[in-house]
């Protein structure tokens, strides 16, 4: 007798503990779905009193949707199959509004293990719905901001930098659009000899071990053209402190770089030119001084024997020779001060045209040399005419004079990239380049003067053997820097002497209309 009052006090207390909780609406289902036993937390969240929904369906507290779909039957069906079901949604209290139900039904069962109810605890869990929509929403502005953004590549990377979300900016950079690029390592932004010396690995791994890495340098795009990146890559982590992707935002900073690059070249090109002035002073008061000088020691000797005719024509034969000889430097300073004019037309030229032409102008000296120029298929660039028939009149006319017996000039053009440029020890800007080469069969010099030559007034054999003003190879260097291209020399005393011009095939540069 007493064993079963204390059944009787326990079932009272855990009753009452059913009914007191608020927290959780707790209501007993029949099999059917009507609801027979409410507590207060039923009340509290559904706004009913027990009174009042006593004997209805629990699908009172479904919208109209969910009713016609269904759902309240659905869950009693899978909570009798399994025992247990679950499920989040929107419920409807009495006064018609909306909060977010976390619903668990538990399927009762008699000791036959027939199911005789339900029971049906429900959480009210708005607040966090909420705040889980307001996130989600923030995360996909913030995801929707970072995909439009169209000045700057940003990208996601996996652990091992395979790329895992692309931005309307990296599209607009790199040219790739998502389907495109996605799944694929980052490494292919970068150039051959930046992949094969492990940049895209070296920067990873600052990355992980320092939590971001910064370079700037050169990338390429879909279309194979280069553009000048600057590059941050930042290692991401989780709650763990664990590296789990890496975010590398992009800029592409070509126009700059080409600005700084361009007043870097100005600024050397000043300094350079300041020390042509410096030459030209010395050039004018040694070189351009001694014709002068002889012009007038000559005329004084004619003006005092005027009446001796060999005498006289033995002095103006000097008399010419210095005004050729003046002549020429003046000739060649203004040649090159044209140079620096600026006011250039650049157009496609044909370099066959342009060989042609110069053998016309160097007619009388090739045939009193007895000189033989050979080339052909030479390639159709793109140019300043006058400034290449200026580069192949005096690599031509050099090559003659600096032969001493029969001289033999070859000239040749080969396509090659800027990669084989770089080989050859210049810095390449464009995909593809033209390797011009005049070879000869001369007298050659010591391959230590190899890049003193090109410098202004600079010269390396006798003056009265082979008379020169010292411009016309600095001329040529100039030439080919005005087509964005390099010159360079070769020789061997005795054995002749190769010069190499490399000019761009297109040079599409700030600056250069095509």
């Amino acid at each position: 007798m007493e064993n079963s009052l204390l059944d009787i006090e326990k079932n009272t207390l855990y009753q009452r503990m059913i009914v007191e909780i608020q927290d959780y609406a707790i209501i007993l289902l029949d099999e059917g779905g009507i609801i027979r036993h409410w507590n207060r937390g039923a009340q509290q969240i559904k706004g009913y009193s027990a009174e009042e929904i006593i004997g209805q369906h629990f699908e009172v507290f479904y919208f109209e949707k969910d009713v016609t779909d269904k759902l309240p039957l659905k869950l009693l069906e899978e909570a009798r199959k399994t025992g247990r079901v679950h499920h989040e949604g929107w419920r409807k209290r009495k006064d018609s509004s909306s909060f977010w139900a976390s619903v668990v039904i538990t399927a009762l069962h008699d000791d036959e293990s027939k199911i005789i109810g339900f029971v049906k605890v429900t959480r009210d869990l708005t607040e966090r719905k909420l705040a889980e929509d307001e996130l989600r929403k923030s995360e996909e502005r913030y995801h929707k901001m970072l995909s439009e953004v169209r000045d700057y590549a940003i990208i996601l990377l996996d652990r091992d930098g395979i790329i895992q979300d692309w931005n309307a900016g990296a599209e607009h950079i790199k040219g790739y659009s998502s389907s495109e690029i996605i799944g694929k390592h980052f490494a292919v932004f970068y150039e051959t000899h930046d992949r094969e010396n492990g940049l895209p690995d070296q920067l990873l791994e600052k990355a992980r071990t320092e939590g971001r890495a910064i370079h700037e340098g050169w990338r390429i795009k879909k279309d194979g053209t280069r553009f000048w990146a600057m590059v941050v890559i930042t290692a991401l982590h989780n709650n763990a402190g664990e590296i789990i992707g890496f975010s590398k935002v992009t800029r592409d900073l070509t126009g700059e770089k080409m600005a700084e690059e361009k007043l870097v070249n100005y600024a050397k090109e000043l300094e350079m030119r300041n020390s042509e002035l410096e030459q030209f002073a010395y050039v004018a008061s040694h070189d351009l001084q001694e014709p002068l000088r002889k012009i007038r020691t000559f005329t004084s000797l004619i003006r005092s024997r005027p009446e001796d005719t060999t005498f006289v024509n033995r002095y103006l034969d000097k008399l010419s020779v210095s005004a050729a000889r003046m002549s020429d430097l003046i000739d060649s300073l203004l040649n090159y001060g044209r140079l620096n004019s600026g006011r250039n037309h650049w157009e496609p030229v044909d370099l066959n045209i342009i060989l042609a032409e110069v053998r016309d102008d160097l007619e009388l000296l090739i045939k009193e040399k007895q000189a033989v120029i050979t080339g052909e298929d030479l390639p159709l660039i793109y140019g300043i005419t006058s400034q290449l028939r200026q580069l192949f009149f005096n690599l031509i006319g050099n090559a003659i004079k600096f032969c001493t017996d029969n001289p033999k000039i070859v000239v040749r053009a080969v396509r090659i990239t800027r990669q084989e440029l770089e080989e050859a020890g210049f810095k390449g800007y464009f995909e593809n380049y033209f390797c011009l080469t005049f070879s000869d069969n001369g007298i050659g010099f010591e391959p230590e003067f190899a890049g003193q030559i090109f410098t202004i007034f600079q010269r390396l054999h006798n003056q009265e053997d082979y008379a020169g003003t010292g411009i016309g190879l600095a001329l040529c260097k100039r030439i080919a820097e005005n087509h964005k291209g390099y010159i360079k020399a070769s020789s061997t005393i005795g054995k002749g002497s190769v010069f190499s011009i490399y000019l761009p095939e297109r040079p599409e540069l700030p600056g250069i209309s095509s």
